[in-house]
């Protein structure tokens, strides 16, 4: 009976330790699933900003390129990564679940930034005008 109580119990530890790796890589598997969307709403912002600038002949706000389709036709063209984001087509300032979003263009309309600052962590993803996307983390 004393050996039958052991197995359970040892039994009992590794699933519970299964459970917690299985939760762990979720969450890590969500975490890199939310950076995968901000990339890549950031992508489609900079494929729409050119597009958009190429016609306007200046770059457009996030509003101007919601409001043209610019940034919906721009996202078509990364097919199932753009869809399979979690993006709120209506909101602005937060368009990405977990993510503000900090969208800037110069009065003249030469020069633009975007900002995405994940809210739980605040790790950011940064492109302008320029094109590059870039990555920063707050400082330890």
């Amino acid at each position: 009976m004393k050996k039958l109580c052991t197995i359970c119990f040892v039994l009992l530890l590794i699933s519970a330790g299964a459970s917690c790796l299985a939760h762990a890589q979720s969450q890590e598997s969500s975490s890199q699933d939310r950076r995968y969307g901000a990339v890549t709403l950031l992508r489609v912002i900079n494929t729409a900003e050119m597009e958009y600038q190429m016609k306007q002949k200046h770059f457009g706000s996030f509003a101007d390129l919601l409001e043209s389709g610019s940034l919906e036709a721009a996202g078509k063209r990364f097919g199932d990564a753009w869809s399979a984001i979690a993006f709120d087509r209506k909101a602005v300032s937060e368009p990405l679940a977990g993510y503000a979003m900090h969208f800037t263009v110069d009065a003249t309309g030469k020069t633009y930034s975007v900002l995405l600052t994940n809210k739980s962590n605040y790790d950011s993803f940064f492109t302008d005008e320029g094109g590059l996307i870039f990555q920063g983390k707050p400082l330890q």
